[in-house]
């Protein structure tokens, strides 16, 4: 036999061996934490976990926070859903009575996980009706960011530490000109129609006050009334960005990037997309100003939605992210605590005043979070957010704007 006939016969029989192959499993992430913390991160994180597990495929599902519940809750009516869901504590009430989510007990009891569920952020994993639905990724406060160039063009030397300080930096900011606002009031009705729980929560917190007794609402207390009072003094002085009843928290945000705003007030994370987009501004992030040292809690949360097919992929998926050099990573990109403290060890402020900063507001101050457990939750935004609308356009004192909001909460979850 020939060397040329022997070496055909080689190359066909090597074709003829079968290429291995496998069926990926794809699996769906609907968040809107890309959006606000930067995509790099995540998408390398994605990169990383398939490199590893070559049968999974995540495809990473960007939108902003005002569209996720919404896309949420409409795929779910027709029975279908992304597999890991990007969560927000204060939907659970409402997901857990439509069915959403998946209960995620059994696994965090595996032994495989690579971290500990007591070492993560407790707040999202308290039992529900005895079960455990989300776990987080991250956690936060909601603090003040201080465009510091703006403030001291308008004559002060550092960020208000109490409300008097906050109505006269604020005002005196709005007369710079030029389009410049002490503050943005983010009151518009558009869904979210979050405004309440990113202005009126964390200031009210920092007075000392609640919104709710338990799972009972308690919106016209005195507390309720004097952060409203405060609200309404900061329009009325012209300190807040015109247009309240329009304004969401998306267009705070871009005013405050844009050097437009004294003041933000919002979650940590933000402070990551300040700084990612380079805003020409000296910028500081501190307490929100009050009474007392507490803040609302926020955080990025994850569960399973219900009508995943693949829970199981989903999990595996969740459990890296959850891990300590993964949670830290992302915990860097959003500028935020770790869901898993077990990955403080590989996070470190590395001098950042920003970081450290919220380091020490969650390291020493009370964290609050009314909402979690609180009945069609969401809808009372929008309640809240009508009433502040009225109070606002001047129609009712802020007295009225709180008996109003009770009564209708109380009516809401008859």
């Amino acid at each position: 036999m020939s060397k040329k006939l022997i070496k055909a016969m080689a190359v066909a029989a090597i074709a003829m061996i079968p290429v291995q192959s496998f069926a990926q499993t794809k699996i769906e992430w609907l968040q809107w934490f890309a959006a606000e913390a930067g995509a790099d991160t995540y998408n390398s994180l994605v990169s990383e976990f398939e490199a590893a597990n070559p049968d999974i495929k995540i495809e990473l599902v960007n939108q902003p926070f005002g569209k996720v519940r919404e896309s949420i809750v409409t795929d779910h009516a027709i029975g279908i859903s992304a597999d890991v869901l990007g969560l927000n504590m204060p939907w659970t009430k409402e997901f857990l009575d439509i069915g959403i989510l998946a209960p995620l007990d059994d696994y965090l009891g595996k032994a495989d996980n690579g971290f500990s569920k007591d070492q993560l952020v407790q707040a999202p994993i308290g039992e529900i009706d005895g079960h455990t639905w989300m776990v987080p990724l991250t956690a936060f406060p909601f603090v003040l960011h201080t465009n510091m160039t703006l403030v001291k063009e308008a004559g002060f030397e550092h960020p208000p530490t109490n409300w008097d300080e906050l109505k006269e930096y604020a005002t005196a900011i709005s007369k710079l000109g030029d389009g410049i606002s002490g503050i943005g009031l983010p009151f518009s009705s558009q869904p979210p129609a979050n405004g309440p729980i990113l202005t009126l929560l964390p200031l009210l917190y920092a007075h000392g006050g609640h919104s709710m007794n338990g799972t009972t609402p308690d919106f016209d207390n005195p507390a309720v009334v004097e952060t409203l009072q405060l609200l309404n003094d900061l329009n009325a002085s012209g300190a807040a960005a015109p247009g309240a009843a329009s304004r969401t928290g998306g267009v705070d945000v871009e005013e405050f990037v844009a050097g437009r705003t004294g003041f933000l007030i919002s979650p940590a994370a933000h402070s990551a997309n300040v700084r990612e987009r380079g805003a020409d501004f000296e910028y500081a992030m501190t307490r929100v100003p009050g009474d007392v040292n507490a803040y609302r809690v926020h955080g990025f949360e994850l569960g399973i939605s219900a009508n995943s097919k693949h829970k199981d992929e989903a999990w595996k998926f969740i459990s890296f992210l959850l891990g300590k050099q993964a949670n830290a990573k992302v915990a860097h990109a959003s500028a935020s605590l770790p869901g898993n403290l077990e990955a403080l060890a590989d996070f470190n402020t590395d001098g950042d005043e920003v970081l450290a900063k919220q380091m020490d507001i969650l390291s020493n101050d009370t964290p609050v979070e009314e909402l979690r457990q609180a009945p069609k939750a969401t809808a009372s935004w929008s309640i809240m957010t009508e009433e502040i609308q009225a109070m606002l356009a001047g129609n009712q004192t802020p007295e009225a704007t709180a008996a109003a909001v009770q009564a209708r909460w109380l009516e809401l979850i008859k």
